[in-house]
């Protein structure tokens, strides 16, 4: 058999096959599967975060659950919202140094919280993130910073003692 001829049997095989008016192939597994298709049981999950925050975002002004089955015409438009949103930030944890609410990562210090960004020397404003911290009289400093605020007894020096290291008395 040569080329042609191979060629023309695979033409009539495929003119063969069931195939609707435009041309896709109805007995095919993929086809059967798209046409068997049936809503997931379940809805997709979502973290605990983002239904919190789109809890805030459908709430109205006074705060309550806008029904969602209301006339459409009485939903206000996302920018007029912005108000009514924005109140519901005060639900957040707030940022001991912004005062702003938090979503997202939150660093936590001594009952405290920041926004990462937040979590700084109050001198230096050197991110404290993976470094030491200190708290002298409620603010939060880096360790430069810190040992210039402290004043040891006469004679002693001011060393950072940090948790788990091995301190040998001497």
């Amino acid at each position: 058999m040569n080329a042609r001829e191979h060629q023309k049997r695979y033409i009539d095989a495929v003119k063969s096959l069931p195939r609707n008016r435009n041309g896709i192939d109805v007995e095919s597994d993929v086809y059967k599967m798209l046409q068997d298709y049936e809503k997931p049981i379940s809805e997709p999950k979502q973290s605990g975060s983002f239904r919190y925050l789109q809890g805030m975002l459908e709430a109205g002004e006074n705060g309550e659950k806008l029904d969602k089955l209301s006339n459409p015409r009485n939903i206000k438009s996302p920018v007029s919202k912005l108000g009514g949103a924005m109140s519901g930030l005060q639900m957040l944890p707030e940022c001991t140094r912004c005062g702003n609410g938090i979503v997202g990562t939150i660093v936590k210090a001594r009952d405290k919280l920041y926004h990462p960004e937040c979590f700084m020397c109050d001198d230096c404003g050197l991110n404290l993130k993976q470094r030491g911290y200190f708290f002298i009289e409620e603010q939060l400093y880096c360790e430069t910073h810190a040992k210039e605020r402290v004043k040891p007894p006469e004679g002693y020096d001011v060393v950072a003692v940090y948790p788990n290291a091995k301190v040998e008395l001497v």
